[in-house]
């Protein structure tokens, strides 16, 4: 298995994820139920602690049957703290990117996932991220705390001035913000949900 592409874009060599123009999923799972959750007509999203989906990175072959079973995945959310080395922000990003575009050769259908931090990320957080279509965000971390709320709301508005989506896939607490004539489409938690009515 080869992750690395000959295809790069931007200062820092990102491969490219392709926009997407599928199916919206009605529910979305977090990967870590994807193997033995029963219904394969939902979407795959990863923000959840980055140790238990770091496997997808270090074995990628393994999951590309089980994710290629979904209606769509995203790509990961590596994490991106706003105290971690600029480094290890743009490793993240570059990591997700590289799944991404290597899941869309391997016949996944595969959501571009947004994500940045601080000012500094905005330089090449949306690298590679075809404009135009589908793309998906978390609010989780951004919603209660005033600075992290400051530093999302500049990051969706940075992502649309340069991605110009079509529709955006939310997941987690709405923060206020004005999204324009762009197509939202709000997700919650659901398995937590079911978990907190047993």
């Amino acid at each position: 298995m080869r992750l690395l592409t000959d295809t790069h874009t931007g200062k820092y060599d990102f491969p490219p994820v392709a926009r997407y123009d599928g199916a919206i999923p009605a529910e979305l799972i977090p990967f870590n139920y994807a193997k033995s959750y029963p219904d394969r007509n939902v979407g795959v999203h990863f923000f959840i602690d980055d140790y238990q989906f770091e496997r997808v990175w270090r074995f990628p072959d393994r999951y590309v049957p089980l994710l290629r079973e979904y209606e769509c995945v995203f790509t990961p959310d590596f994490s991106l703290y706003v105290n971690m080395p600029l480094t290890l922000k743009i490793y993240n990003v570059y990591r997700s990117r590289v799944l991404g575009h290597y899941w869309k050769k391997q016949g996944i259908k595969v959501v571009p996932t947004l994500q940045w931090a601080d000012l500094r990320t905005f330089g090449f957080c949306f690298t590679g991220i075809a404009p135009g279509g589908v793309v998906a965000v978390s609010t989780h971390g951004s919603a209660q705390n005033p600075q992290s709320r400051g530093y999302w709301i500049a990051g969706m508005q940075k992502a649309i001035d340069i991605l110009c989506p079509n529709t955006i896939l939310l997941y987690g607490t709405p923060i206020d913000f004005d999204f324009g004539d762009i197509k939202v489409i709000h997700y919650d938690n659901t398995i937590l949900n079911r978990l907190r009515h047993h």
